[in-house]
């Protein structure tokens, strides 16, 4: 049941505008969507790697014995995932530059880890951990007068 008092809470709380940073960080998740889901796509259809020129032995010392997996998690969190906190942005939902945020930060986890497991650098790493850094410091650009609403909310 909702108060009034809950109502002029979530009033308080500014959606988040869509200035320059906000399209910026939707932009951003759109690009790192289209390459998410062709990278997962390509890893999922041929686990051993063979359709992006990978091999198997690649995956020496982690938990993957081939591509399949990997290729689920890039394609459906860093892809679908992405899509639709970009949706969420263009229908400026509260919570969307915060989720950009989870998502910036994880490609650049992601990126770190994955050269840590495979030991090779390819020009897509530094690319897409810039990615991953751009839609980070965007959405924190976004979303912070909706955190500081939220945060006068809870005084």
């Amino acid at each position: 049941m909702t108060t009034s008092t809950d109502a002029s809470v979530q009033t308080a709380i500014p959606a988040p505008a869509m200035g320059r940073a906000g399209r910026s960080a939707v932009g951003l998740l759109f690009i790192l969507s289209l390459g998410a889901i062709a990278g997962g796509v390509a890893l999922v259809s041929k686990p051993d790697g063979s359709v992006m020129k990978f091999s198997t032995t690649l995956l020496a010392g982690s938990l993957f014995s081939d591509f399949f997996f990997p290729g689920l998690i890039l394609g459906g969190l860093f892809g679908v995932g992405s899509a639709v906190v970009a949706i969420l942005g263009l229908r400026s939902w509260r919570i969307a530059p915060f989720a950009a945020f989870a998502i910036g930060c994880g490609m650049m986890i992601w990126i770190v880890v994955e050269l840590a497991i495979i030991k090779e650098l390819s020009f897509l790493h530094p690319v897409f951990f810039g990615v991953g850094l751009a839609i980070a410091a965007t959405s924190a650009a976004w979303g912070w007068p909706t955190f500081q609403g939220w945060r006068a909310s809870r005084a």
